[in-house]
């Protein structure tokens, strides 16, 4: 009997660890933690993680992203035989994960909603338990893909900078995902190991499997080096009727 084969991306290896500091983190960011409001093109002072330049450099890493998990995903198609499952791969220096609970879904997805996290890592921090809260939430994307999940891709950027980019097949599956413990769990350790968090919110428009680009509409920013956590929310281009208004970013 023939072997199945798996679909793979081109992929990398762990983050280096650099020069260690001490570190006193804050607590978990609570419910009634207060977002300044920025503009689109609005700079921001103090926050250098927050800043427009550093925003928009993660914008072509999460185009990376998707070029190659389209790539994944055009294979499967022709390859049916292949099996939705995880690839972690050495080829490029960079740690790299896919998984994709159901490769049909993802396929005929179309109007995707993507989030795309980029941590800024604390020096001198053991981060072996983010690896390990990984593999706990692979475990439940099978549960959560009835709920919209279509893909996990973590990709290393770079060194100190930790990144992801999770697709859903609905405008609400972000908030569905913040209901997974394990997310919780993730959540709330996030002060002991992340200086500093960029979110960003957006859709990529049409069919998933055309060329489309990832549009942001908007990121929330998280710095935790202060003893209280500060929070801003950067808004490219406001909802509008009840239907989604978006923003290209060139």
């Amino acid at each position: 009997m023939a072997t199945k084969r798996r679909p793979t991306v081109e992929g990398a290896a762990m983050i280096g660890s650099e020069p260690k500091r001490d570190a006193q983190p804050p607590s978990a960011p609570g419910p009634d933690l207060l977002a300044v409001r920025l503009g689109p093109l609005e700079p921001r002072g103090g926050h250098a993680f927050a800043r427009l330049g550093a925003t928009r450099s993660d914008l072509p890493i999460m185009g990376e992203m998707l070029t190659r998990e389209r790539a994944v995903a055009r294979q499967w198609a022709v390859d049916r035989e292949a099996e939705p499952v995880s690839s972690r791969l050495a080829a490029d220096g960079r740690r790299q994960l896919l998984v994709v609970p159901d490769w049909a879904a993802l396929v005929a997805a179309a109007d995707v909603t993507a989030v795309g996290f980029f941590g800024q890592l604390r020096r001198g921090v053991d981060h072996a338990i983010l690896f390990d809260l990984e593999a706990t939430l692979a475990d439940t994307f099978a549960s959560f893909a009835t709920l919209g999940l279509l893909s996990y891709y973590d990709l290393g950027a770079e060194h100190g900078r930790f990144g992801n980019l999770v697709l859903f097949s609905r405008p609400d599956g972000p908030e569905l995902w913040h209901t997974n413990p394990a997310h919780r769990e993730a959540v709330a350790i996030a002060p002991a190991h992340y200086e500093s968090i960029r979110l960003h919110r957006g859709v990529v428009p049409g069919r998933f499997t055309g060329a489309a680009k990832l549009v942001v509409e908007r990121t929330s920013y998280l710095d935790f080096r202060g003893q209280r956590p500060w929070r801003a929310v950067r808004v490219y281009q406001e909802e509008s009727g009840g239907d989604r208004q978006v923003r290209k970013h060139k």
